[in-house]
């Protein structure tokens, strides 16, 4: 009998733990993705603003040097653009502000900001500079003085 209660007792806890998420860990996402390292998003950080950028499942190399007729497959390099929304997957990631370009293949810098909220989306772009499908990401971080 006493096994029979501790039975009723530990399956209907099994199954509420199961129904409300429980411990189970969130599922990784699948394929490549692109992610600030730092700051995070929510920080409250203050200028100039230390930014690191990270990517799995995806190269990032420097674009070649000189003319660039075609994009090589999987390999892209990071931009990101200030209070600007990603872009459409396979559009010209413009040459100019709000985006900031690292054709370098580099993934950090230290980027004045004024205070205030602002948005800082992520963005791989090809050889030729256009957006990859999935590869973006977008945080909001809080300049103080």
């Amino acid at each position: 009998m006493i096994l029979r209660t501790a039975c009723l007792v530990v399956f209907p806890v099994a199954l509420f733990g199961a129904a409300c998420g429980g411990n189970a860990p969130a599922p990784e996402p699948e394929g490549p993705r692109v992610f600030f390292v730092q700051p995070q998003d929510g920080a409250t950080v203050k200028s100039p603003v230390s930014l690191e950028f990270g990517a799995e499942d995806f190269q990032i190399a420097a674009v070649p040097a000189g003319t660039v007729a075609e994009s090589r497959p999987n390999l892209g390099h990071h931009h990101v653009g200030i209070d600007t929304d990603c872009l459409p997957p396979g559009t010209a990631i413009p040459r100019a502000a709000p985006w900031v370009h690292f054709g370098d293949g580099k993934n950090v810098i230290d980027m004045q900001l004024p205070t205030g909220s602002h948005r800082l989306t992520l963005q791989i772009g090809d050889d030729l500079h256009r957006t990859i499908e999935g590869l973006c990401q977008t945080i909001t971080v809080n300049v103080n003085e």
